[in-house]
């Protein structure tokens, strides 16, 4: 994990928004992130040694949520293609798996979502 960038946010940062591509995972080392549903409503936290950003396996994936830094916080940043290269060195299996979960986790986002 040395590997990887240490990146810090201030109190209210945001660390990216609905709609951006996904091209990184975040893991947490120190302090909370929010994430904020289109309605810039607080749907969950995502505390230290958590992740956040997944869609970032995903070629193509796009943000379903807003991240925000609920106070001071430091993460590894990790890219997308450095994310996947760990995933197909478990094993390969592994990749499609994780694949079809996310897809469904954003399938579900998406019907969860208020009509407008």
């Amino acid at each position: 994990m040395s590997d990887f960038e240490t990146i810090s946010f201030a109190a209210g940062e945001r660390i990216f928004s609905s709609g951006d591509t996904a091209d990184q995972l975040f893991l947490i080392k120190e302090g909370v992130v929010q994430l904020l549903d289109a309605e810039g409503k607080v749907f969950a936290q995502i505390l230290k040694g958590e992740s956040f950003g997944e869609q970032a396996f995903l070629s193509g994936g796009i943000r379903g949520a807003t991240a925000q830094a609920l106070g001071d916080v430091v993460c590894l940043r990790i890219p997308g293609e450095k994310a996947n290269a760990l995933l197909a060195g478990v094993s390969s299996l592994m990749v499609p798996v994780f694949e079809a979960l996310l897809l469904q986790q954003n399938m579900y986002n998406n019907l969860r979502k208020p009509d407008k």
